[in-house]
Parts: C-alpha cells; sequence; structure tokens
C-alpha cells in the first residue's frame, strides 16, 4: 500500500474499528485526526499512538451539530494543512420494532448515521477538491444491505449511506477522488464462534480496518462507489449448521 504524505481524518475514532485503523494508518507514516464525541477517549487513542511515534490528534466532534462539524474541520485543516483520507465511521444503532419508534428515534437514526456523514463529508470535500486528491471512505453495515429486525431506523440509514457513497463516487469519479463503503457485520472486540456466518465465527475490528486501509491507500485509485461486505458469509443464505 503506498501512503505518500497524507493526512486522514476518522470520525468515531474511539471504537473498536476506528482504533484498529487509526494505528494502521499511522504505522504507514499517515497523519490521523481522531474525532469522536468521547473526546476523553479519541485523546487517550492519539496519546498511545503517539507514544509508538505515530502523527495523531484528538478532536470533539458531534455529527449531530453542524456547528461541532465545522469547528473540527476547520481546526484539522489549520492543524495539518490539508486533508486526503475521510473515514466516516461515526454511527449507533439502537434496538427497536418500527410499531414501537418514536419519530425522535428515528429522526436520530437518521441523523447520526446518515446525515451526520453528509455532513462532514461536505465540511471536507472543497479541500480535497481544491488539492486533487481524496479517498473517502464511508461505514455502511449488512444492515443497510438486507435489513435488521428491531433495527429498521438503523437499516435505513445505512442503505441511505451506501447510496450516497455511489452517487458521490459519479459525480467526483474525475476529481480523482474515490468514494466507497464497506459493510461489516458481526463484528466484536475477540472473536466468537457463531452459526450465523459461513465462515463460523465473529469478526475483529481489525480485519474491517485493513479493508479500509488497503481502499485509503494509493493503490487503490481504480476503485469506486463499491460497497464491499465484510461478514463472514453471513448474508449470503442459509449457514453452515443448515447443511
Amino acid at each position: 500500500m503506498k501512503f505518500d504524505h497524507r493526512v486522514a481524518v476518522i470520525t468515531g475514532a474511539a471504537g473498536r474499528i476506528g482504533r484498529s485503523l487509526a494505528e494502521k494508518l499511522c504505522a504507514e507514516g499517515v497523519a490521523v485526526a481522531l474525532a469522536d464525541l468521547a473526546a476523553e477517549k479519541a485523546e487517550a487513542v492519539a496519546a498511545s499512538l503517539r507514544e509508538k511515534g505515530g502523527n495523531a490528534r484528538a478532536y470533539s466532534l458531534d455529527v449531530q451539530a453542524p456547528e461541532s462539524v465545522q469547528a473540527m474541520a476547520e481546526q484539522v485543516l489549520a492543524d495539518f494543512g490539508k486533508v486526503d483520507i475521510l473515514v466516516n465511521n461515526a454511527g449507533v444503532w439502537l434496538p427497536s420494532l418500527v410499531s414501537e419508534t418514536s419519530e425522535e428515534q428515528w429522526l436520530r437514526m437518521i441523523d447520526i448515521n446518515l446525515n451526520g456523514t453528509f455532513r462532514v463529508t461536505r465540511a471536507f470535500l472543497p479541500s480535497m477538491l481544491a488539492n486533487g486528491y481524496g479517498r473517502i471512505l464511508q461505514l455502511g453495515s449488512i444492515a443497510g444491505e438486507v435489513g435488521l429486525p428491531c433495527y429498521a431506523g438503523y437499516s435505513a440509514a445505512k442503505a441511505g449511506v451506501i447510496m450516497l457513497t455511489k452517487v458521490m463516487a459519479m459525480e467526483l469519479a474525475k476529481k480523482n477522488i474515490t468514494v466507497n463503503c464497506v459493510s461489516p457485520g458481526m463484528i466484536g472486540d475477540d472473536i466468537k464462534s457463531t452459526s450465523y456466518t459461513w465462515i463460523g465465527r465473529t469478526g475483529l475490528g481489525e480485519e474491517v480496518a485493513d479493508l479500509l486501509l488497503f481502499l485509503a491507500g494509493d493503490d487503490a485509485s481504480f476503485i469506486t462507489g463499491v460497497d464491499y461486505t465484510i461478514d463472514g458469509g453471513r448474508i449470503l443464505g442459509p449457514h453452515g449448521n443448515d447443511l
């Protein structure tokens, strides 16, 4: 993978996927801005990366607040001068049957997972266009591909993220900016056996981060508008224990 003096922003950077990706990017010499609503946790991750020789800084970010998004973007650009790689990883999911979901709950799911992705992207896109380079990576979900009972708002929002990815990829293709989506399923802190995937286990945040790392590099310049499922085969059909 090639990274030529790149700067990356990761939202939701204190989570398992965000942390893993930040570590991998720093190891490749990429300067990383870690943005998260849990600013203290993001700072702890950044401090750990700096102790290992990485170039990392933490920023407070509430993707539901346009002023917070804009302030974070302005500070990152002031600190690093540019942003080459944007990873829209911030998100939340809460279980609720459609019949029991309030309008407030529905709007929150859409606002954080879909509108937040739009807000952060729009804040950094002018800089990428001006520099003539960009790698935009969205975190989707298998819930956005096939749906998930009790998670209608989350599923709808992630489906929107996947389609937003495709539209932006078309709009930015000739601007040297690629846009791709990674849709995980059954990711945890530890590997556990399960009958719900064909592979027979759950996945790790670092496995998702490996895919994101490849897509963030210069070597992925001919890949855009793709939604990559990384779920151990969970959505393929009847599972292994059915055979």
